[in-house]
């Protein structure tokens, strides 16, 4: 089996590329503010997983200067370890959003 190794310079699934780094610097920074003043326990461990997520992408972009996927899904996407702490924090704070008010 061979390992694909992506450079994704955008966002998820390489949307917007080229994005600069100071955005995503600012959105984490929005996304630590928002994180200190919820009440719900959940919400925050949503909220953490993504910002952990996206500070790992954030490092890897400004050492790479791209956040380097490394594992192949059929072909169709690629992505890495971070973006999975991201998706499963949004599925968190949405079902503390949603499901548990």
């Amino acid at each position: 089996s061979r390992k694909l190794r992506m450079m994704n310079d955008g966002i998820s699934f390489g949307v917007l590329p080229g994005l600069p780094v100071w955005i995503f610097v600012l959105v984490l920074m929005g996304l630590v503010f928002y994180a200190g003043k919820m009440r719900e326990l959940w919400g925050r461990v949503g909220v953490g997983l993504i910002v952990l997520g996206g500070a790992g992408n954030m490092v890897s972009r400004i050492m790479f200067g791209g956040v380097v996927d490394n594992w192949n899904f059929f072909d169709l996407l690629y992505n890495n370890g971070w973006d999975y702490l991201i998706f499963f924090g949004l599925v968190i704070y949405d079902y503390s959003y949603y499901f548990r008010r």
